[in-house]
């Protein structure tokens, strides 16, 4: 078993929304990444540590509203807690992406049951004999890039949804909305920043209640946002991207290698 404290960072301008993160080690520097299932692969910033190591290859890294370009390259040593990867192959952001977080991905993630410990904020890594045969376990799908859907029900209304703890907020495709618009009363504007740094204004909704699993959700806060780029390219389009408004609302285990979900326990958080 291993355990790893979470790190809830509230937003400075909306109480309601907040960043997953945990502590890392990189060769002996400290550094802070965020939990991100939202994000295929790991990857880093680019700083005097990290700009050391030369370019295996060329790549990019996706975000909700934009792509930056970044740099594959093998650190020597990454810990999470317990848990360490040598000679490990991660993203290496551009330079100029200086107020992205560093990011734990699903190329880490996939090969663990993880029970994501919400009201105690900790992530406990391997408890399937603990915890499988005592609950009602759902068929987990997960696409190319190891992204985990779940659905969500509003009554005979499904939605396709990522399970993106990389997100504060959870997002709604205008599109969806558009098709769907009494399951949302628009409530205000914000402004969100994705895994590139970018930024950009949405409108905020108030989502009517929902079904997701076994249990009910109240309604709540969420953003609009277009996912027309990012489906384009994804094996199974979305509809949500649950974020951190919808997830603290429950514990929630994942055993990713099975692929099955459920959730472990319904929390009581406003």
């Amino acid at each position: 078993m291993i355990e790893i404290p979470l790190s809830i960072e509230i937003d400075s301008e909306d109480t309601e929304v907040a960043e997953v993160l945990v502590d890392g080690v990189l060769e002996g520097h400290n550094q802070k990444f965020l939990l991100d299932t939202g994000a295929a692969k790991t990857s880093v910033r680019y700083d005097n540590y990290t700009a050391k190591f030369e370019t295996v290859e060329n790549s990019k890294i996706s975000g909700v509203f934009a792509e930056s370009q970044s740099d594959i390259i093998a650190l020597p040593r990454l810990e999470i807690g317990s848990l360490v990867k040598e000679n490990y192959s991660v993203e290496r952001m551009a330079k100029a992406n200086q107020e992205a977080h560093n990011l734990i991905g699903m190329d880490i993630l996939k090969d663990y049951c993880c029970h994501f410990i919400f009201d105690e904020n900790k992530l406990v890594i391997d408890l399937a004999d603990s915890f499988v045969g005592n609950l009602g376990l759902h068929k987990l799908f997960l696409d190319a890039g190891f992204h985990p859907y779940v659905n969500v029900q509003f009554g005979e209304i499904k939605a396709e949804a990522v399970w993106d703890t990389g997100s504060g907020v959870t997002a709604v495709d205008t599109n969806f909305i558009e098709k769907h618009p009494t399951l949302f009363e628009e409530i205000g504007t914000s402004v969100g920043t994705d895994a590139t740094g970018s930024k950009l204004e949405t409108s905020e909704f108030m989502m009517a209640a929902s079904v997701i699993g076994r249990e009910a959700f109240s309604p709540h806060k969420v953003v609009g946002i277009d996912f027309s780029r990012m489906n384009a390219s994804l094996e199974k389009p979305m509809n949500l991207l649950l974020g951190y408004t919808t997830r603290k609302k429950a514990n929630w285990l994942f055993d990713f290698p099975n692929k099955v979900w459920a959730i472990t326990k319904v929390v009581l958080i406003n």
